[in-house]
C-alpha cells in the first residue's frame, strides 16, 4: 500500500486540516475505486469555533465540487469539521495499514484547501444512491479508533472489473 503524505503550511489556521483519500484495488464490481475518508458525527459545538477565522471563501464556480446542491457557509464549515488532525490522520493511516493493506492501493493525505468555497457540502450531506455510498468504517467489529470514520464513493466513476457486454 503507497501512501503519500502532503504537509499542511506551517501558517494553517486550524489544526483540522487534513483530508484523506483512499484507492482500493477492487471495490463492489470495480477496479480502482476512490472513496473519500471523512470524520463522521462531529460535535456540533466545534462548528461555532470555526465562525470567525475566515475559512469561507467566494462562492464556486462551474467546478466539479459544486454539481451538487448548493449549500450555506455552514455547510462549508462543516467540511472542515470532517477533515483530520494531524494526529486522527496517523491514527487512521496506520489502522488502514494493519487491517486493510492488501485491498488498498494508496492513501494520500493532504491539506485541506483554504477558504472553502461557499456553496459547498460536506460528504456526509450527499444522498446515497445507487452507484453512490458510504463505507463505515467504524461499523467494523473492533474498530479502534475513537472517533468515526467514514468514506464515500461513487462507483459510476470507475471502470468494472468485467467491460459491459462480456
Amino acid at each position: 500500500m503507497e501512501h503519500i503524505i502532503i504537509p499542511a503550511p506551517p501558517d494553517a489556521p486550524l489544526d483540522r486540516i487534513y483530508i484523506i483519500t483512499l484507492t482500493m484495488h477492487t471495490f463492489k464490481g470495480r477496479r480502482n475505486v476512490e472513496a473519500h475518508l471523512f470524520r463522521a458525527e462531529p460535535d456540533p459545538a466545534e462548528l461555532e469555533s470555526l465562525r470567525d477565522k475566515g475559512l469561507v471563501g467566494k462562492p464556486c464556480g462551474e467546478s466539479d465540487a459544486c454539481q451538487l446542491p448548493h449549500g450555506t457557509e455552514d455547510d462549508a464549515l462543516q467540511t472542515a469539521l470532517e477533515a483530520f488532525t494531524a494526529e486522527e490522520g496517523n491514527l487512521l493511516l496506520d489502522y488502514l495499514k494493519e487491517r486493510y493493506a492488501d485491498q488498498i492501493l494508496r492513501v494520500t493525505v493532504c491539506p485541506l484547501e483554504l477558504p472553502i468555497p461557499l456553496g459547498v457540502i460536506p460528504l456526509s450531506a450527499i444522498p446515497e444512491g445507487k452507484s453512490m455510498g458510504f463505507i463505515r468504517f467504524d461499523a467494523v467489529r473492533d474498530y479502534p479508533l475513537p472517533f468515526a470514520v467514514r468514506a464515500f464513493y461513487d462507483l459510476d466513476a470507475h471502470e468494472p472489473l468485467v467491460p459491459e457486454g462480456e
